[in-house]
Protein backbone atom coordinates (compact mmCIF):
# COMPACT_ATOMS: atom_id res chain seq x y z
CA UNK A 1 0.00 0.00 0.00
CA UNK A 2 1.20 4.12 -1.03
CA UNK A 3 -0.34 7.05 0.22
CA UNK A 4 -0.41 8.72 -2.46
CA UNK A 5 -1.73 12.62 -3.27
CA UNK A 6 -4.41 12.82 -6.20
CA UNK A 7 -6.49 15.84 -7.47
CA UNK A 8 -9.95 15.70 -7.32
CA UNK A 9 -12.27 18.78 -8.59
CA UNK A 10 -13.00 21.17 -5.59
CA UNK A 11 -17.44 20.81 -4.58
CA UNK A 12 -18.98 23.87 -5.91
CA UNK A 13 -21.41 24.99 -8.06
CA UNK A 14 -21.85 25.31 -11.91
CA UNK A 15 -20.36 23.50 -15.03
CA UNK A 16 -16.57 23.06 -14.80
CA UNK A 17 -14.72 22.94 -18.35
CA UNK A 18 -11.31 20.67 -18.87
CA UNK A 19 -9.27 22.18 -21.68
CA UNK A 20 -6.97 18.94 -22.99
CA UNK A 21 -3.64 19.58 -23.26
CA UNK A 22 -1.36 19.10 -26.64
CA UNK A 23 1.24 16.94 -27.37
CA UNK A 24 5.10 18.56 -26.46
CA UNK A 25 7.39 19.05 -23.64
CA UNK A 26 5.08 21.58 -22.15
CA UNK A 27 1.89 19.63 -22.48
CA UNK A 28 -0.56 20.12 -19.83
CA UNK A 29 -4.10 20.35 -19.15
CA UNK A 30 -6.18 22.48 -17.19
CA UNK A 31 -9.51 23.27 -15.23
CA UNK A 32 -11.67 26.72 -14.97
CA UNK A 33 -12.08 25.76 -11.41
CA UNK A 34 -10.27 24.35 -8.58
CA UNK A 35 -8.27 21.19 -7.79
CA UNK A 36 -7.26 20.16 -4.55
CA UNK A 37 -5.60 17.10 -3.60
CA UNK A 38 -5.82 14.55 -0.98
CA UNK A 39 -3.53 11.60 0.44
CA UNK A 40 -5.28 8.42 -0.39
CA UNK A 41 -4.35 5.19 0.65
CA UNK A 42 -3.48 3.09 -2.87
CA UNK A 43 -3.28 -0.87 -2.74
CA UNK A 44 -1.36 -2.88 -4.87
CA UNK A 45 -4.10 -4.92 -7.21
CA UNK A 46 -1.45 -7.66 -7.71
CA UNK A 47 -2.55 -9.24 -4.41
CA UNK A 48 -6.37 -8.79 -3.98
CA UNK A 49 -8.43 -11.89 -4.08
CA UNK A 50 -9.84 -11.79 -7.83
CA UNK A 51 -11.96 -15.03 -7.38
CA UNK A 52 -14.82 -12.51 -7.26
CA UNK A 53 -17.48 -13.54 -9.97
CA UNK A 54 -16.53 -11.37 -13.39
CA UNK A 55 -19.08 -9.74 -14.55
CA UNK A 56 -21.31 -10.72 -17.73
CA UNK A 57 -18.99 -8.97 -19.96
CA UNK A 58 -16.16 -11.12 -19.02
CA UNK A 59 -14.94 -8.08 -16.81
CA UNK A 60 -13.76 -7.89 -12.77
CA UNK A 61 -16.56 -6.26 -10.88
CA UNK A 62 -14.00 -3.85 -9.75
CA UNK A 63 -14.22 -1.95 -13.40
CA UNK A 64 -10.66 -2.84 -14.10
CA UNK A 65 -8.57 -5.84 -14.48
CA UNK A 66 -4.74 -6.73 -15.32
CA UNK A 67 -4.44 -8.94 -18.46
CA UNK A 68 -1.01 -10.51 -19.69
CA UNK A 69 -0.99 -9.36 -23.19
CA UNK A 70 2.48 -9.34 -25.73
CA UNK A 71 2.63 -7.36 -28.48
CA UNK A 72 4.52 -7.60 -32.02
CA UNK A 73 4.30 -4.38 -32.34
CA UNK A 74 8.02 -2.99 -32.38
CA UNK A 75 7.42 1.08 -32.67
CA UNK A 76 4.27 2.16 -30.58
CA UNK A 77 4.81 5.78 -32.66
CA UNK A 78 4.50 4.10 -35.95
CA UNK A 79 0.44 4.87 -37.28
CA UNK A 80 1.26 2.04 -39.77
CA UNK A 81 2.29 -0.92 -36.99
CA UNK A 82 -0.74 -0.08 -35.11
CA UNK A 83 -3.13 0.33 -37.54
CA UNK A 84 -1.74 -3.25 -39.09
CA UNK A 85 -0.84 -5.35 -35.86
CA UNK A 86 -2.12 -3.56 -32.88
CA UNK A 87 -5.49 -2.46 -33.59
CA UNK A 88 -6.02 -6.43 -34.71
CA UNK A 89 -4.38 -7.54 -31.39
CA UNK A 90 -6.75 -5.27 -29.39
CA UNK A 91 -9.34 -6.42 -31.01
CA UNK A 92 -8.79 -9.89 -30.55
CA UNK A 93 -7.94 -9.48 -26.62
CA UNK A 94 -11.62 -7.59 -26.10
CA UNK A 95 -13.54 -10.38 -27.95
CA UNK A 96 -11.78 -13.28 -25.99
CA UNK A 97 -12.15 -11.19 -22.58
CA UNK A 98 -15.87 -9.56 -22.98
CA UNK A 99 -17.45 -12.83 -25.39
CA UNK A 100 -18.36 -9.39 -27.54
CA UNK A 101 -18.54 -9.91 -31.39
CA UNK A 102 -17.73 -6.42 -32.54
CA UNK A 103 -15.03 -3.89 -31.53
CA UNK A 104 -14.27 -1.14 -33.29
CA UNK A 105 -10.85 0.91 -32.19
CA UNK A 106 -10.83 4.37 -32.54
CA UNK A 107 -8.53 6.16 -30.62
CA UNK A 108 -4.82 5.89 -29.41
CA UNK A 109 -2.88 8.21 -27.27
CA UNK A 110 0.69 7.68 -26.66
CA UNK A 111 2.29 9.63 -22.99
CA UNK A 112 5.28 10.21 -21.43
CA UNK A 113 6.15 11.79 -18.22
CA UNK A 114 9.79 13.46 -19.22
CA UNK A 115 9.28 16.74 -20.47
CA UNK A 116 12.26 16.26 -23.22
CA UNK A 117 10.51 12.78 -24.14
CA UNK A 118 7.58 14.62 -24.79
CA UNK A 119 9.00 16.74 -27.10
CA UNK A 120 11.08 14.73 -29.26
CA UNK A 121 8.38 12.14 -29.60
CA UNK A 122 5.44 14.95 -29.54
CA UNK A 123 3.12 13.15 -26.92
CA UNK A 124 1.14 13.97 -24.13
CA UNK A 125 1.58 13.95 -20.73
CA UNK A 126 0.02 11.69 -17.89
CA UNK A 127 -3.49 12.83 -16.93
CA UNK A 128 -2.82 13.74 -12.88
CA UNK A 129 -6.71 14.42 -12.10
CA UNK A 130 -9.52 11.99 -11.28
CA UNK A 131 -11.11 11.32 -13.87
CA UNK A 132 -13.48 9.52 -15.74
CA UNK A 133 -13.46 9.30 -19.96
CA UNK A 134 -17.33 9.68 -20.59
CA UNK A 135 -20.62 10.56 -19.36
CA UNK A 136 -24.00 9.01 -20.05
CA UNK A 137 -24.01 11.62 -23.05
CA UNK A 138 -20.91 11.99 -24.72
CA UNK A 139 -20.31 7.69 -25.03
CA UNK A 140 -23.40 7.79 -27.02
CA UNK A 141 -22.10 10.61 -28.70
CA UNK A 142 -18.69 9.22 -29.47
CA UNK A 143 -20.87 5.79 -30.78
CA UNK A 144 -22.09 8.49 -33.10
CA UNK A 145 -19.30 10.21 -34.20
CA UNK A 146 -17.00 7.00 -35.21
CA UNK A 147 -20.33 4.83 -36.75
CA UNK A 148 -22.72 7.39 -38.06
CA UNK A 149 -24.10 5.60 -40.40
CA UNK A 150 -24.49 3.09 -38.64
CA UNK A 151 -25.25 4.46 -34.60
CA UNK A 152 -29.10 3.79 -35.05
CA UNK A 153 -28.92 0.88 -35.22
CA UNK A 154 -26.25 -0.37 -32.64
CA UNK A 155 -27.84 2.07 -30.59
CA UNK A 156 -30.54 -0.47 -29.83
CA UNK A 157 -28.26 -2.97 -28.18
CA UNK A 158 -25.25 -2.94 -25.56
CA UNK A 159 -22.58 -0.79 -25.98
CA UNK A 160 -19.40 -0.33 -23.91
CA UNK A 161 -16.54 1.86 -24.24
CA UNK A 162 -13.05 -0.03 -23.26
CA UNK A 163 -9.66 1.39 -22.41
CA UNK A 164 -6.68 -0.48 -23.11
CA UNK A 165 -3.22 1.06 -20.98
CA UNK A 166 0.31 -0.22 -22.09
CA UNK A 167 3.51 0.65 -20.44
CA UNK A 168 6.02 1.06 -23.38
CA UNK A 169 9.01 0.79 -20.82
CA UNK A 170 9.13 -1.32 -17.75
CA UNK A 171 8.65 -1.92 -14.99
CA UNK A 172 6.86 1.18 -14.59
CA UNK A 173 8.22 2.34 -11.28
CA UNK A 174 6.41 5.73 -10.80
CA UNK A 175 3.82 7.87 -12.74
CA UNK A 176 1.68 4.76 -12.69
CA UNK A 177 -2.22 4.35 -13.52
CA UNK A 178 -4.39 4.47 -10.02
CA UNK A 179 -8.11 3.17 -10.77
CA UNK A 180 -10.73 3.72 -8.02
CA UNK A 181 -12.95 0.28 -7.22
CA UNK A 182 -16.21 1.26 -9.23
CA UNK A 183 -18.43 -0.07 -6.61
CA UNK A 184 -16.55 2.01 -3.80
CA UNK A 185 -18.42 5.80 -5.91
CA UNK A 186 -21.34 7.14 -5.63
CA UNK A 187 -22.78 8.71 -8.42
CA UNK A 188 -23.04 11.88 -6.62
CA UNK A 189 -19.10 11.98 -6.66
CA UNK A 190 -18.96 12.84 -10.40
CA UNK A 191 -19.59 15.43 -11.52
CA UNK A 192 -19.85 16.29 -15.97
CA UNK A 193 -17.54 18.62 -17.27
CA UNK A 194 -17.01 20.39 -20.60
CA UNK A 195 -14.04 18.89 -22.58
CA UNK A 196 -12.72 21.40 -24.80
CA UNK A 197 -9.83 20.46 -27.22
CA UNK A 198 -8.21 22.37 -30.61
CA UNK A 199 -10.55 20.17 -32.24
CA UNK A 200 -13.33 19.29 -30.86
CA UNK A 201 -15.69 19.91 -27.73
CA UNK A 202 -17.16 16.66 -25.65
CA UNK A 203 -18.02 15.94 -22.14
CA UNK A 204 -15.92 14.32 -19.59
CA UNK A 205 -16.61 12.73 -15.86
CA UNK A 206 -14.16 14.85 -13.03
CA UNK A 207 -14.94 13.67 -9.61
CA UNK A 208 -14.90 14.93 -5.96
CA UNK A 209 -13.18 13.31 -3.35
CA UNK A 210 -15.11 11.03 -1.04
CA UNK A 211 -13.40 9.01 1.53
CA UNK A 212 -15.26 5.71 0.65
CA UNK A 213 -13.39 5.88 -2.37
CA UNK A 214 -11.06 2.41 -2.86
CA UNK A 215 -7.56 3.04 -4.57
CA UNK A 216 -5.98 0.27 -6.64
CA UNK A 217 -3.06 0.33 -9.05
CA UNK A 218 -0.71 -2.55 -10.57
CA UNK A 219 2.73 -2.32 -8.96
CA UNK A 220 5.37 -2.71 -11.83
CA UNK A 221 3.83 -2.91 -14.97
CA UNK A 222 5.99 -4.19 -17.95
CA UNK A 223 5.03 -3.94 -21.53
CA UNK A 224 3.61 -7.42 -21.32
CA UNK A 225 1.16 -6.44 -19.28
CA UNK A 226 -2.29 -3.99 -20.14
CA UNK A 227 -4.44 -2.48 -18.14
CA UNK A 228 -8.67 -2.59 -19.09
CA UNK A 229 -10.98 -0.51 -17.25
CA UNK A 230 -14.80 -0.04 -18.71
CA UNK A 231 -15.45 4.11 -19.04
CA UNK A 232 -18.59 3.21 -20.66
CA UNK A 233 -21.43 0.88 -20.55
CA UNK A 234 -24.95 1.84 -22.05
CA UNK A 235 -26.10 -0.97 -20.04
CA UNK A 236 -26.13 1.07 -16.68
CA UNK A 237 -24.44 4.49 -17.62
CA UNK A 238 -27.06 6.61 -16.01
CA UNK A 239 -27.10 3.94 -12.88
CA UNK A 240 -24.00 2.54 -11.76
CA UNK A 241 -20.48 4.62 -12.01
CA UNK A 242 -17.12 2.99 -13.41
CA UNK A 243 -13.74 3.40 -12.22
CA UNK A 244 -12.78 7.04 -12.11
CA UNK A 245 -8.74 6.65 -12.77
CA UNK A 246 -5.64 8.96 -12.78
CA UNK A 247 -1.79 8.98 -12.41
CA UNK A 248 -0.39 9.31 -9.42
CA UNK A 249 3.53 10.29 -8.17
CA UNK A 250 5.41 7.41 -6.02
CA UNK A 251 6.61 9.03 -3.10
CA UNK A 252 10.73 9.11 -2.32
CA UNK A 253 11.63 7.43 -5.84
CA UNK A 254 15.26 8.03 -6.65
CA UNK A 255 16.07 10.67 -8.80
CA UNK A 256 17.04 8.45 -11.63
CA UNK A 257 14.04 6.38 -12.01
CA UNK A 258 13.17 6.14 -15.47
CA UNK A 259 9.70 8.38 -17.05
CA UNK A 260 6.86 6.48 -17.26
CA UNK A 261 6.26 5.96 -21.44
CA UNK A 262 2.65 4.74 -21.94
CA UNK A 263 0.22 4.21 -25.28
CA UNK A 264 -3.89 3.62 -24.06
CA UNK A 265 -6.20 2.48 -26.81
CA UNK A 266 -10.06 3.18 -27.08
CA UNK A 267 -12.54 0.90 -28.12
CA UNK A 268 -16.36 0.37 -28.45
CA UNK A 269 -17.57 -2.95 -27.82
CA UNK A 270 -20.23 -4.15 -29.36
CA UNK A 271 -22.90 -7.38 -28.04
CA UNK A 272 -25.24 -7.37 -30.61
CA UNK A 273 -26.27 -11.03 -31.71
Amino acid sequence: MITAEVQYLVKQAGRPIYYASSAGRDAHYTVDVGLEPHRVEVNDARSRNDTVEKNNDGLHPSGFDLVDHESKVSNFLDTDQISSIYEPEIERLLKDLTGANRVFIFDHTARASDPELREEKQVREPATMVHNDYTAKSGVTCLKENLGDEAEALLKGRFQIINVWRPLVGPVLNWPLALCDARSIDLADQVDTERRSSTHVGEILLATYNARHRWFYFSEMHPKEVLVFKTFDSEDCDRKPNSIHTSFEIPQVPANTPPRESIETRALVFYQS
